[in-house]
């Protein structure tokens, strides 16, 4: 007993040290830092600087708010982000204490693996993990300029939990965290372009998106898979009730965007017997999600053979892109080759939002975003993401195989097996016990 009161004393006396240490760290001199940055910029007016109007501190940062001096524009300051950055960040190191440590340090206590030369040094390793403090800062205007300094960059792995679900309604999804908050992001008014090298997230993020739609509007939508990697990708989803079609090649990808566009314009009729003009107007709100891994498959460019295939493909892809958002199809075009050649003119045209995973050169991520950048991201996961004019940097979750399981199961359509001679009555496939397993207790 009194060792277990010794020990909680001396685990809450390390985790107060710790604790405090950690809110008196940071950024004491950060405004003086950014004043001195400022004159040094020659970010001056008549011998007025910026003047600090509020500072707040929150969780992951804190904010300064200054009033700009007359005549001087936000532009001029955005410009010299890295100047500021860089000046804030004098190299620093602190100790973060580790609550995953308790459990190691008692098994280390009770197994009598101390003694006196190492036990403080042993005591530390377990409960603290060293962290070299790296700055980041946000700059935005409106009306004041806004400095959000941060004390620890953007997470690099971040695990998704269920309560990234809490506050996603209206169509909206989780999409990932931005070094402030997750964001949620309203999918489904536009078409989509997901794009990313190899291993960088974007497979990832459509297990994100696939999930997150189940888990929040399993009732409101539908799935037609055009999985282009052999079906490895998608395999998982092909049977559930939401799946409309599954392709996994180039022959049933044809078949598929063939009974999409049919469908999509028998839904058009409908809406323009009844004197509407789009799907939510007629009260049809049911999305249809055509989503494709790996376009580039498709391209008669990339791939030659079967060009008239292809062809059609691309046709029938620019047809969905143009006409299906109304009707409530959205197309989700994902692929880790964003060329011309693979996201035509009238393709990309109709992919307002984006998510832009690293990209191997400029260029690139030219095609995607319209501007540099995506070559330049830190880690897999990372992601710029463009929805008309915002744009954000995030680090996107990894969803767990238990959660997409679970996901899954609640909606899995089992099928009637193809060698049953009556597999539509039930009532006849039992009286004729042709398949039927009896097992008599003796």
């Amino acid at each position: 007993m009194i060792a277990e009161i010794a020990f909680g004393s001396l685990i809450g006396g390390l985790y107060l040290k710790a604790s405090m240490k950690q809110k008196g760290g940071g950024g004491a001199n950060d405004h003086e830092k950014i004043i001195r940055i400022a004159e040094a910029c020659d970010l001056t007016k008549q011998g007025q600087s910026l003047r600090l109007h509020r500072k707040t501190e929150e969780e992951r940062f804190t904010e300064y708010v200054y009033q700009i001096p007359q005549g001087l524009s936000f532009r001029k300051f955005e410009k010299h982000i890295h100047e500021f950055q860089d000046g804030l960040n004098i190299k620093k190191r602190e100790y973060e204490f580790n609550r995953k440590g308790l459990k190691e340090l008692w098994r280390y206590l009770k197994e009598g693996r101390f003694n006196r030369a190492n036990f403080r040094r042993d005591i530390h390793n377990i409960l603290f993990t060293k962290n070299d403090i790296k700055k980041s800062i946000k700059m935005s205007y409106d009306g004041m300029l806004h400095f959000k300094v941060f004390e620890k960059d953007m997470e690099t792995i971040i695990k998704f939990e269920e309560f990234f679900f809490n506050g996603c309604y209206d169509w909206r999804v989780p999409l990932g965290d931005n070094g402030e908050e997750m964001l949620n992001w309203r999918i489904g008014r536009e078409h989509m372009a997901i794009a990313g090298g190899t291993r960088q997230g974007k497979t990832q993020f459509l297990k994100l998106l696939i999930t997150s739609l189940l888990q929040l509007y399993p009732e409101q939508i539908k799935f037609s898979l055009i999985d282009l990697k052999g079906g490895v990708s998608f395999q998982r989803y092909k049977s559930l009730m939401q799946t409309v079609d599954f392709a996994e090649d180039i022959y049933t990808a044809t078949d598929t965007l063939n009974a999409v566009y049919e469908a999509m314009l028998q839904k058009q009729k409908v809406i323009k017997d009844k004197g509407f003009e789009t799907a939510d107007e007629a009260g049809m709100f049911e999305k249809h999600f055509v989503i494709i891994d790996e376009a580039a498959e498709l391209s008669p460019i990339i791939k030659k053979d079967e060009r008239e295939r292809r062809n059609k493909c691309q046709q029938r892809l620019s047809e969905i892109a143009r006409l299906g958002a109304g009707l409530n199809y959205i197309l989700i075009f994902c692929t880790q080759y964003p060329t011309v050649d693979v996201m035509s003119k009238d393709i990309k045209s109709n992919l307002n939002q984006v998510v832009c995973f690293k990209l191997r050169s400029g260029n690139q991520s030219q095609v995607v975003l319209d501007e540099w950048g995506a070559e330049k991201l830190e880690c897999p996961g990372r992601a710029l993401v463009m929805d008309g004019v915002s744009r954000y940097k995030v680090q996107v979750p990894l969803v767990g195989e238990d959660l997409i399981k679970r996901t899954i199961q609640l909606h899995i359509n089992i099928k009637p097996r193809k060698d049953e001679k009556h597999a539509k009555d039930d009532s006849k496939e039992t009286t004729n016990r042709e398949h039927t397993l009896i097992i008599e207790e003796v």
